[in-house]
């Protein structure tokens, strides 16, 4: 008798938490206790907090290299400052406040030792069946301001739904500092297709119209979730991991005096592939963390082991049209984020607005 085939909430497949018998396979699988819970409130609801997974003492070794980073200089960093998104080495003293570091990983040990926490490292593991692949961080000192989205619109890997994000506090999160929030059980609303086959969103072939409306179906279906949405008033060292489709997005900055300091990471199983492998095959190759594969779109590793260094400023990609492939050469799509609303209390405000544009939060 064949075996059965498994469904999957959505025709792009997933992980096995997006199958139709994901419940009956916790208890196939023997998970403790702890797992058990994990799975159930990321199958259900689209992401887990991970309390106080990162020590403060790697939060702080991540953060004294990056203060001495912008302070100094330091070529091996590449960022992206004051929202003009231009793709720069940080070669020499600059301003940290309102930029964001690119793929901090390659340049900084310190960042991969916050990625491979055990705590999200074995969580990774259990959802994806596979060791994590870390393709693409982000460090901000700022909120977005993003309206809200789903990842799998602008971060793009062989298969849409095999990928999952984390979101790690470096510092208590204050009210009014652009506070991260999401729209639990959104990642089980159908599929939106753009260009009808296509998960991800492209200017080129979908044009801002169809991204307009993508925006407001997702800003309606969390008006009518009787979940609604929820803020991440994090603890320092605390980790959000969330679902490829979790709506998500950056609550408006009323207290500019406010940083909102964070490392983002984006993650897929080393048994498959980010996008860029494919447009960019010279830069489809993978370091090794203590289990942890790692690449970037940003750092050519062929050139940097070549020369045999950590870091290089020959080997550092940018944004120039000519090296890029369409929107989503690479795994992301760069455009300054769309604001939100300037009460950061009120969601179905905070909701309302922000879809002429993208970013990452």
């Amino acid at each position: 008798m064949q075996e059965e085939v498994p469904s999957f909430h959505s025709k792009y497949g997933g992980l096995w938490i997006d199958r139709s018998d994901w419940q009956q396979e916790i208890q196939a699988r023997g998970l403790n206790l702890q797992q058990k819970a994990q799975v159930e409130k990321f199958a259900s609801d689209g992401y887990i907090i991970l309390e106080g997974a990162a020590s403060h003492e790697l939060v702080d070794a991540f953060q004294q290299r990056i203060e001495t980073s912008f302070r100094d200089g330091n070529s091996d960093i590449i960022y992206q400052s004051h929202r003009d998104y231009i793709t720069k080495r940080l070669d020499h003293p600059a301003d940290r406040m309102g930029g964001r570091v690119l793929d901090a990983f390659v340049a900084l040990p310190q960042a991969l030792d916050l990625f491979h926490v055990p705590a999200l490292f074995d969580f990774l593991r259990l959802i994806f069946d596979a060791d994590p692949l870390l393709f693409q961080s982000l460090s901000f000192d700022q909120g977005s301001q993003q309206g809200l989205h789903q990842d799998t619109a602008y971060v793009v890997v062989q298969q849409p739904l095999q990928l999952a994000a984390c979101w790690i506090a470096l510092e208590d999160v204050q009210p009014g500092s652009g506070e991260l929030f999401y729209a639990p059980g959104s990642h089980r609303l159908p599929d939106w297709n753009f260009g009808g086959d296509r998960k991800h969103w492209s200017m080129a072939e979908d044009g801002q119209e169809t991204h307009n409306l993508w925006g407001a179906h997702l800003v309606e279906n969390a008006q009518k979730s009787a979940k609604g949405v929820e803020c991440f008033l994090a603890k320092k060292g605390d980790i959000l991991v969330w679902h490829a489709d979790l709506a998500h997005g950056g609550s408006a900055i009323t207290n500019p005096q406010l940083t909102r300091q964070s490392l983002v990471g984006h993650f897929c199983p080393q048994t498959t592939e980010p996008y860029f492998f494919s447009t960019h095959p010279h830069l489809a190759k993978v370091r090794f963390h203590k289990g942890l594969g790692y690449c970037s779109q940003h750092y050519n590793f062929a050139e940097m082991d070549a020369a045999n260094v950590g870091g290089d400023n020959e080997s550092v990609e940018g944004d120039d049209p000519s090296t890029m492939s369409g929107d989503v050469a690479g795994s992301v799509n760069r455009e300054p984020p769309a604001p939100v609303p300037a009460d950061a209390l009120s969601w179905k405000r905070r909701l309302a607005r922000g879809f002429r544009r993208r970013g990452q939060i």
